[in-house]
């Protein structure tokens, strides 16, 4: 049985959500896992298991737009006390005799492991932008290239590449697999249905979205902008996982920006997706590019009425295009990540 130094981005729920599934498995097979994560992260993996809380980065967006500056400038506020907890970090490899370090997509364990010479696995969705061919679209050319730039810095090279997508792409080294999404197990034990709503999630505020919502003839459960009274055709929803899981499994459609977590949660339920991705974050646009190009949804970079209403109006098609769901690669990824322990460990 090996130790294992496991660092979780903190950065919304989709790197806790499935860290969450991996985590369980290794400590039904007897390892030992210390947990670290911040933010988001660090709240949903407290429900679970004892996590041991880091300093993250974290993006800032105003009106769904990444705003780089604020960005650097308030991680760059942080930068002494993300110091003190690569340190902290580092001694914490001395003390539990870690054998080996898996990062989703967080860089302060990654560089512990190149510090302390351990073997580091990497097992995220953003390194298909640099560990794999893909196809993107030429128009994003260059925010392509500065992604691929940001994702090499984040995560030092590592031993071994878990690789998760939802769109066809091929590895580009032997240390590279990859494997379909992993599915969270609460949602895996639910049968889905389809009901006369849509669900809405966002995660930043941005103006003329309640409008929008508002004129369509169909009826919407809104998650991201807190409780409110019901307004007409819109019913707003504090964000409760349990209760956003049952709603997803039972609504009409998604709209919402372009996270791969959750566009792979409505893949696997066989919901039709509207992504509006994040404008200057290149992943959530890859991801809504593919999602539209598999027939699964819509790309649209700016949500109008008009627009709205030509999502509603061909949900049918791509419900069919959707048939029999996604394909969970929970089990795949399991079983590779004991072979790759047993492989790895010092």
């Amino acid at each position: 049985m090996a130790n294992i130094l496991y660092g979780v981005s903190g950065e919304g729920y989709g790197h806790a959500a499935r860290s969450k599934e991996v985590v369980a498995y290794l400590m039904a097979q007897g390892h030992k896992v210390t947990l670290l994560s911040y933010d988001r992260g660090q709240e949903y993996l407290a429900r679970f298991f004892s996590v041991k809380t880091i300093v993250g980065f974290n993006f800032t967006y105003e009106n769904n737009q990444v705003k780089y500056f604020k960005t650097l400038y308030r991680n760059f506020l942080r930068s002494a006390d993300t110091v003190r907890s690569l340190e902290d970090i580092v001694s914490l490899v001395d003390e539990q005799a870690i054998d080996l370090v898996i990062s989703d997509f967080e860089p302060l364990v990654a560089l512990a492991a190149k510090w302390k010479r351990l073997p580091l696995i990497s097992f995220d969705n953003q390194h298909v932008m640099t560990k794999t061919r893909h196809e993107y679209p030429k128009a994003y050319k260059r925010a392509w290239l500065t992604d691929r730039v940001v994702t090499s810095l984040m995560i030092p090279p590592a031993a071994a590449y878990i690789v998760l997508s939802f769109f066809p792409c091929r590895p580009l080294s032997k240390k590279v697999k990859i494997f379909s999404p992993l599915v969270k197990s609460e949602l895996l034990k639910i049968q889905p249905t389809v009901g006369d709503y849509a669900v809405v999630y966002i995660t930043s505020k941005f103006e003329g979205f309640v409008e929008i919502l508002a004129a369509q003839n169909s009826q919407f459960i809104v998650y991201g902008l807190g409780a409110r009274p019901t307004q007409g055709n819109l019913q707003f929803k504090e964000f409760d996982q349990t209760e956003f899981n049952r709603d997803l499994a039972a609504c009409r459609s998604l709209i919402a920006t372009a996270g791969f977590s959750l566009i792979s949660e409505a893949l696997y339920l066989g919901k039709p997706y509207l992504a509006v991705p994040a404008a200057g974050q290149f992943e959530q646009i890859l991801n809504a590019y593919h999602l539209a190009k598999l027939g699964y949804g819509e790309h649209q970079d700016k949500l109008t009425v008009d627009s709205l209403k030509h999502f509603l109006t061909h949900e049918d098609e791509y419900r069919a295009n959707l048939a029999g769901g996604l394909k969970p690669g929970n089990e795949a990824v399991f079983a590779y990540i004991g072979e790759l322990i047993n492989r790895l460990k010092k």
